[in-house]
Order: structure tokens, then sequence, then C-alpha cells
């Protein structure tokens, strides 16, 4: 399957480039910044909120995850299938070695793969939050994760970004 084309712009149209960054409120940030920044490897690139947001990059934006300290509790993560958020995934390599490094990383730190797949697995945050890692086997005839999308129609992901430091100031996002 060919790669689909990207629509050109229709003035007074709302077109969506890429997805910006993804938020979640969190119970613990201590808890959160050892998951994202030592477990994960993102870098942590700022706070806001007088230290009540911790923002954490993958290298090409300021911020790819932010985690806001929950004001109110809450009753944790749906269980699968109600409305609400499923998972969020991140892209770790290109191979399956690249995966079983992964996999034996974050059992290293405690952690349980689960859902599992010949490209990738899923392990949850400090607060529940579903998170899948994966490997992009490239090629346009693969989709970039799940089991239930292999081979579906992914789109390009367009040309190499700039990656960002991690001193870089917030514009906002």
């Amino acid at each position: 399957m060919e790669t689909p084309a990207r629509a050109a712009p229709t003035p007074g149209r709302l077109a969506v480039r890429e997805l910006g960054h993804v938020s979640f409120f969190v119970r613990d940030l201590d808890a959160t910044r050892r998951f994202y920044r030592d477990v994960l490897g993102l870098a942590e690139t700022g706070t806001g909120k007088n230290g009540r947001i911790v923002f954490f990059s993958a290298g090409v934006h300021h911020h790819d995850v932010s985690c806001e300290l929950a004001r109110a509790e809450g009753p944790g993560p749906q269980p699968r299938g109600v409305p609400g958020l499923y998972h969020v995934a991140f892209d770790i390599g290109t191979s399956p070695e690249d995966l079983a490094a992964a996999r034996r990383w974050v059992e290293a730190h405690g952690l349980t793969p689960f859902g599992e797949y010949d490209r990738g697995f899923c392990i949850r945050d400090p607060d529940g939050h579903e998170l899948e890692v994966y490997i992009d086997v490239g090629g346009p005839d693969m989709a970039p994760h799940t089991p239930h999308t292999l081979g579906a129609p992914r789109r390009s992901r367009g040309a190499p970004r700039q990656r960002v430091t991690p001193s870089r100031p917030s514009r906002g996002r």
C-alpha cells in the first residue's frame, strides 16, 4: 500500500500537522520524574506553574510529555474498552535487538511488560497510564505500532527535524 498523500490546506480549515504533546495529571512528581527521565530516558526540559508541571522531551520538541500534579484524587486508570485515553506510544528503535534491550531495561527497573507483540510491548507509568514502546521497522505498508494495525498503511513521517537541547525555554506549548 502507498502512504497517503497529505491534502493541500484549504483556506479557513483546520489542518493538524502533527501531535504536539501529551499531558497527564499525576499523583507524585518525584515518581513521575524518575519514571519518564530515568526509565524512559526522556530529557527533563523544564517546569511550570511554580513546579506543579514537569516537561519531558524525546529530543525534537521542547516537550513531548508534560505531567502536572493532580489537583484532586481520582479513580485512576479506567478499565480497558471504556471511552478515554487508551495508551501513548513511543518509538524506541528499529531492530529486534533494540526491542529486546528495551525489554531488559524496563524489567531491570521493576516493570512487567504486557500486551507483547513482535514489534513492541506495553508498560505502566507510576499512575497506571498505559505506555507502548515499539520498534519502527519502516516501510510504507507498516503502521507504527499496535498489533491490530499491523499491515495498515502508515503516514509518512516527513523530513528529519532538528533536535532540541533540554535548555531550550518553553514557548507556551
